[in-house]
């Protein structure tokens, strides 16, 4: 189910980008009459249209048939999903700090998680949107030679939005991922020589938005992390 104000869809939507969403179609007015087009761009009740014989006009959406208008309005939201309106942007948090030390190690624990804020920049409501992310951290290790020997710890999580207003901005918070900094106390030092100190690091947070089960926005950071890291492994 979608909630979908087509009074107030204002996005301009272009055949050189969105021409692939439907083909030539044969509508038919609210007199009975038939035309063979294919709809090139949609802006509130203006549908611009190209007919088979090449002649590109403009005309109202009120004039098509009840079936007709829906498929308009079908052709503007699907093309709509196609278009960055979904703007994405990241911040971190951290949150339950604790020092210790034993056995000559200081140590300090934390938690971090991701706020991810997506902003619907159309004047169409959305419903049924489903965040999907994937995170990366590098586990540094304790007595370690070289501060690259570590693994690669993946986290994924699911958030689930019910509906999302025209213009509206919200920020969802993915899952708390453990973070350890640590180092030794004065006059201790490791029997291999290791670095002394070994700090966790969060590598990136990939995203990727959903509307019913079409995928609408991906988007990661680093702007890399899609390119070089599988979803999968």
């Amino acid at each position: 189910m979608r909630i979908y104000n087509r009074a107030l869809v204002l996005l301009f939507i272009y055949l050189s980008h969105f021409g692939n969403v439907y083909a030539f179609h044969l509508f038919k007015d609210t007199q009975g009459r038939e035309m063979e087009a294919k709809i090139t761009r949609v802006s509130g009740d203006d549908v611009y249209i190209e007919r088979r014989d090449g002649l590109s006009t403009k005309v109202k959406r009120s004039i098509f048939c009840e079936k007709d208008q829906a498929y308009i309005e079908d052709w503007a939201y699907n093309a709509l999903l196609k278009s960055d309106f979904l703007e994405v942007r990241f911040t971190t948090k951290v949150n339950d700090k604790r020092k210790s030390s034993n056995g000559g190690i200081e140590r300090e624990e934390y938690k971090i998680q991701y706020d991810i804020t997506i902003n619907n920049t159309s004047y169409s409501d959305l419903a049924d949107i489903r965040v999907e992310y994937l995170i990366l951290k590098f586990e540094d290790l304790l007595s370690a030679p070289k501060r690259s020997q570590g693994n690669i710890l993946r986290f994924k999580g699911s958030i689930a939005l019910e509906q999302m207003h025209q213009l509206a901005t919200v920020t969802l918070t993915t899952k708390l991922i453990p973070m350890l900094e640590s180092q030794l106390e004065p006059g201790y030092i490791w029997k291999n020589g290791a670095k002394k100190t070994s700090k966790d690091k969060l590598e990136g947070i990939w995203v990727k938005i959903f509307v019913g089960d079409k995928l609408v926005r991906e988007v990661s950071k680093p702007e890399n992390m899609m390119r070089k890291e599988p979803w999968e492994i």
